[in-house]
């Protein structure tokens, strides 16, 4: 009888165990929505202190050209300058850009430093050498929040910037297949060349 309870003492200690695990694992989107809005807040304070060299810039209303009513974190884009551009103008929304940039998620389980979703560079590492900025239209990105950025960036200017999901791909507004919804962006964008509208005609990168 002994012998009997000996050896299923150790067997119920595994299955106690490998249920505890399966209870405490944490899935790669859990608590998404929760989670990307504890980073956006985190990064909104240090903006409003004016640590980390964060600052915020409110999303305009592409229509009116007005700021938005509600002031909240997810209203803002956040900004790191990276770099500082000698470009004098700021592109417009019928201009186009050249731009270098790679699009972060957040940090999750499997990608610590953020999973890539999009990027104009040939390889993960930004090369200014080797790579052929994107030529792309200022407003016709269906992020509001990048769109945002372009226009209060100059030649030259590399920033990095977090856009919260309402900037981004806002599931009732732009739904994405790629990226789940309530996602905050984190680009890592430099302007490398602005084309004005109508002016600008060669658009070839030389």
């Amino acid at each position: 009888m002994m012998k009997k309870v000996l050896y299923i003492l150790p067997m119920l200690t595994l299955l106690f165990l490998a249920s505890c695990s399966e209870k405490d694992e944490v899935g790669e989107y859990d608590n998404w929505q929760a989670r990307n809005q504890h980073y956006v807040d985190s990064i909104a304070s240090l903006a409003n202190a004016g640590r980390g060299g964060w600052t915020k810039i409110i999303a305009y209303n592409l229509n009116t050209r007005e700021p938005r009513p509600d002031l909240n974190n997810n209203y803002y884009i956040y900004v790191q300058k990276l770099e500082n551009g000698t470009g004098e103008k700021h592109p417009e929304q019928n201009d186009s850009v050249r731009i270098h940039y790679m699009g972060r998620m957040i940090p999750s389980m499997s990608y610590p430093q953020g999973n890539v979703f999009d990027k104009s560079y040939s390889t993960y590492t930004f090369s200014e050498e080797t790579d052929v900025p994107k030529l792309m239209p200022v407003a016709s990105n269906i992020i509001t929040g990048f769109t945002t950025a372009l226009m209060n960036m100059v030649e030259g200017d590399r920033w990095k910037v977090v856009i919260p999901y309402y900037l981004g791909y806002n599931p009732k507004v732009n739904p994405s297949s790629i990226v789940p919804d309530y996602s905050t962006l984190i680009f890592d964008i430099k302007l490398a060349r602005l084309y004005k509208y109508q002016i600008d005609l060669d658009t070839s990168w030389h």
